[in-house]
């Protein structure tokens, strides 16, 4: 229900003025049902409407135009359900004139005191001018998506260029342009994002949760993991978990 989420949430967090100055930025705090709670204008605008109250209460399968608004709910669901979070994900929009655009979308569960999962908050950020067309950014979402979906694998640059007939020159462009590091440093930081998810949200030993995250071994783990985020996995989980 709306109103749980405003018992967990005070108005200062949801800094509603902050977020209007910003236009090439939707931002947004739904419920447990995915229904929107708090939006900024940004987002009002790209849905067409007027007045932010014309999305309150709604989730964006009501709001966004089919497979996009159930892909998008689908996304909410997950989250809610104590999945991993998104980070920096590619994605396009179809916005409610019609036109299209890149964003990169951030999405991650609200949490009370008491760690239950109360809600989610989320930005989708523009992207302009980080690549030189749509094509471009169209075939860097599949680089994305693959090494999202293979992250228990040794991924190999190699491994993207057979996946998606690009490059490695084209994917390091693309990369390096978009998030600004290297396509090996995206995918370690992908990488850490799901062991991160992992150490907080589930009981899998150290061993299990390195091979699914794509690390040699737990020792291989625990090295690159303390040198990224500044202490073991063990103390990570016992700070977070």
């Amino acid at each position: 229900m709306l109103g749980d989420l405003s018992d967990s949430i005070s108005g200062a967090f949801l800094g509603g003025a902050l977020f209007d100055d910003i236009t090439d930025t939707t931002y947004f705090v739904k419920d447990l049902a995915g229904r929107y709670f708090f939006v900024n204008d940004a987002l009002v605008s790209r849905c067409g409407m007027q007045d932010k109250g014309d999305l309150l209460g709604k989730t964006t399968a009501e709001l966004f135009p089919n497979p996009l608004g159930d892909e998008f709910l689908a996304q909410d669901r997950e989250i809610l359900a104590g999945g991993p979070a998104i980070l920096s994900q590619l994605e396009l929009h179809v916005h409610a004139d019609g036109s299209q655009g890149w964003c990169l979308t951030w999405k991650r569960a609200l949490r009370n005191e008491k760690g239950e999962i109360m809600g989610l908050s989320g930005i989708s950020r523009d992207v302009v001018g980080a690549t030189p067309s749509a094509r471009d950014l169209d075939s860097l979402a599949d680089v994305l998506s693959y090494i999202r979906n293979h992250l228990d694998t040794p991924l190999r640059v190699t491994d993207l260029e057979k996946a998606t007939g690009l490059s490695s020159y084209q994917i390091s462009q693309r990369i390096e342009g978009l998030f600004g590091i290297s396509t090996k440093q995206y995918m370690s930081r992908c990488r850490i994002d799901a062991a991160c998810h992992a150490l907080e949200h589930s009981d899998e030993s150290l061993s299990e949760i390195a091979l699914a995250c794509g690390f040699s071994d737990q020792s291989a783990f625990t090295r690159q993991f303390g040198r990224i985020v500044g202490m073991t996995p063990k103390s990570y989980r016992k700070q977070r978990g």
